[in-house]
Parts: structure tokens; sequence; C-alpha cells
């Protein structure tokens, strides 16, 4: 196997820079992206995948490294938890839980005043159960998560973000939802995108809480009986027999009232539908295969479209396939770019994907792109970035980056 020894002496020396002490209104410690331009917030899906990251250290390094470098296992774990504590503790009595908190400063007591107007807004994205799980797993103590607060944030996505026609789950805009210019829900019309990346990642939170509760001695049928309606909500709205592929759905309809005389236009035959696809190929397409919801045909055929250069660029999974009419390779903030570049966590998501599926040998072609990539840029600049250029390795924005890209720590063992 190959060493990428610049790669593992980077992360090595450089992962303890996402551990965070207690500032502000985060009473815990917590984990930040490690960037500066993120310094001190805590996000909701960053977090859960720097964590993870964060716990894949102990296969690759000695105890001794990781001592040195203040990557203990008490350390990781306090921190792993400490996480989810600020988010439960920032719970409104709706359910209600922000996307992220800021230490002091960036959008500090802005989600909050806004849910108090009354503005729809979205609510911590779906990775909130999982990342309870994972810290408990990790420090094999399920005693501290309060189960009834993560029953009341999916409740709270149920009441807010559920279309009850299609099963599915929907944005309330594009405001803050993690893919920020995914052209399936970007400029859509309010509560109309029935995303694959939201409604994916739900099932897995639904599966999450059922085995916390069960670890805890509880019942988790009824999450768990949630998991397999969404995952056949999923199934029988988003996957396109055609094309051989997942696509997010548009939900909303909207019947327009005219009339002339006596004569009522459109009375007659109503939609038999309940969505309507937006076919448009991005990476998000393929989470069904991480989520375990497709069957071994559909992920066949999936795998299909991940042969061509299309999607699959030198350095992994474009964000956006490439003969799309959106696609676009400028380098953004806000929003952060996702119509084709590469970033690490799509990367990492759709080959863990792979691997369920036993499609080791494809699994293997993105690990190793992902990891000449992110070695050429140490070997060229000295540091790793937010994203990338597909076909180049080119780094876009905001060096120093760690958040995610800490995944492939699991993929260097």
């Amino acid at each position: 196997m190959e060493c990428f020894e610049k790669l593992k002496d980077y992360f090595l020396k450089n992962a303890s820079r996402v551990l965070k002490e207690p500032v502000g209104k985060l009473k815990y410690p917590f984990v930040d992206p490690g960037a500066d331009s993120y310094a001190g917030n805590l996000w909701d899906w960053d977090s859960y995948f720097t964590v993870k990251g964060l716990m894949g250290v102990f296969s690759a390094y000695s105890t001794e490294e990781l001592f040195q470098a203040g990557l203990t296992h008490e350390r990781i774990a306090e921190h792993a938890k400490g996480c989810v504590l600020n988010f439960l503790a920032s719970q409104e009595e709706d359910g209600y839980i922000p996307i992220m908190i800021s230490g002091e400063d960036l959008f500090a007591g802005y989600f909050h005043a806004e849910h108090e107007k009354g503005v729809p807004l979205n609510q911590h994205k779906p990775f909130l159960c999982q990342s309870a799980l994972q810290a408990a797993e990790f420090a094999e103590d399920y005693s501290w998560i309060e189960s009834e607060k993560l029953k009341k944030y999916l409740a709270y996505y149920e009441s807010k973000q559920y279309d009850k026609k299609s099963g599915l789950f929907f944005w309330q805009d594009d405001i803050m939802i993690g893919i920020d210019n995914n052209p399936t829900a970007f400029y859509r019309a309010p509560r109309s995108s029935a995303d694959i990346y939201l409604n994916s990642f739900l099932v897995l939170e639904y599966e999450s809480l059922a085995d916390i509760l069960v670890r805890q001695g509880k019942d988790g049928t009824e999450f768990s009986n949630k998991a397999t309606e969404l995952k056949q909500a999923i199934n029988r709205e988003m996957w396109d027999e055609r094309d051989g592929i997942y696509y997010s759905q548009d939900i909303l309809f909207f019947k327009t009232d005219r009339s002339f005389g006596e004569i009522k236009f459109h009375e007659g035959l109503a939609p038999s539908w309940n969505s309507v696809p937006y076919k448009i190929r991005f990476w998000g397409c393929f989470l069904p295969l991480y989520a375990g919801i497709c069957s071994g045909e559909r992920a066949e055929r999936l795998c299909e479209h991940l042969s061509g250069d299309d999607v699959f660029a030198k350095y992994g999974i474009r964000t956006l396939a490439r003969n799309e009419k959106m696609y676009d390779l400028a380098k953004s903030s806000n929003p952060s770019n996702w119509l084709g570049a590469i970033w690490i966590v799509s990367n990492w998501l759709i080959g863990e994907g792979l691997q369920k599926y036993s499609k080791g040998a494809l699994a293997e072609k993105i690990r190793i792109a992902t990891l000449n990539l992110l070695e050429s840029n140490l070997e060229k600049y000295g540091e790793i970035f937010e994203s990338y250029q597909p076909d180049t390795g080119e780094p876009n924005l905001n060096p120093r980056f760690l958040s995610w890209n800490l995944l492939v720590i699991r993929w260097l063992t």
C-alpha cells in the first residue's frame, strides 16, 4: 500500500487544530473546520465528519505519536460528545436546532432571533443522531445522550420540512444546506426541493436514533420503521428507471385558479404524480449507496454513471457532471461552489458507499485519486485546501482547511 508520508505527517502535526475549548455560547469542548475563516464556529455536518476523521487516527499512528500530537482517546471523545451537547443545549422548545453555533462572533444569535420571529429556517442538517451515536460508540457510553431531545429534533423535521404526499423531506430554502449551490436546491422556490442528499441522510438519522434507544434499553422500533418508510419513498419517488439514477425532486405543486364565465380551467384531471424529477446529475445522486438504500441491481446501474470522465475526473468525483449546463469551476466562497469542483467529503462518501456494495476496484480508484490530490497539493503549496479543480488538482479557497479532509486518515491504513 502507498505510504503518502507527507500527508500522514501533515495530519499528525495539524489535526489537533480543530479541537477547541468552550467559548461564549459554546459551553462544551467542540471542533471547528480548522481554517482561519471558520475559527471558533461549530457547524453541523462539518463537525460530524471532522470527528469521524479524528477517530481514524488510532489505526494510522502509534500511541506515542498520538500522545505527542495531543490526540488522545479521552480528548477526542470529550470533543465528540461536546459537539452534540452544544447543539442539544441550543434546542428551542419546538425542537428546532440551528445549523451552526458561533462562539462569539459569526452569526452569533442570528438563528435563534430569526426562529423567534417565525422565519422558516432549515434546521441542523441530518447528522445529529449520527454524531451522537458515533461519539457514544467511541466513548463506550450512551448514558449522556438526551434521546428525548433527539426525538424532538426529528419531530421538527417531520412538522416543518416533510411532504406527506410524496413521503419526502424538503429544504425550506437554499440557505446553508451544505452543498451551497446544488442546482436542485439553489435559487429554487422555497419548500420545493426534496433533495436526495437531505433524504438519504435522514434515513441514517432514523437508524441512528433507533440504535441509540436500543443501547439505552429503550424501544427503537418507531424510528427503524420510519427509516424503512423513508427508504421506500426514496426508491418510489426518486429513482429514475429510464436513466438508472436517483434524482432530487420538485414537490411544490400550484394550481392556477382562473375562470371565464362559468368555465373553470383545469377542473378535471389533476396530477397523479407526487413529485417531478430534477434531472441533474450531481454527486448527491450516488448517496443511496452510502445510506444503503438501493438494491444491488440499482447499485449496478448507478455505477455505470461513474464510468465516464463527465463524472469521474483525474482527482475523483466531480460534484456536478461536466455535461450539465450549470457546470462551473469558478472559485467562490459565498456560496461555496459545488458545480463540479472536487470536495474530499463527496469523494469519501461515494468511495465508502461503493465498498458497501462490493465495488472495491472503483472505490480504490477514488481513494488513490483523493490521496494523490492531497499529497500533490502538499508538495506544491505546503497546504491542503477546501476544494479543488477536478482535472488539474489546483486548489480553490481556504488553505489550512481540515474539517472532512481528515476523513482520508481512514484511507491511509
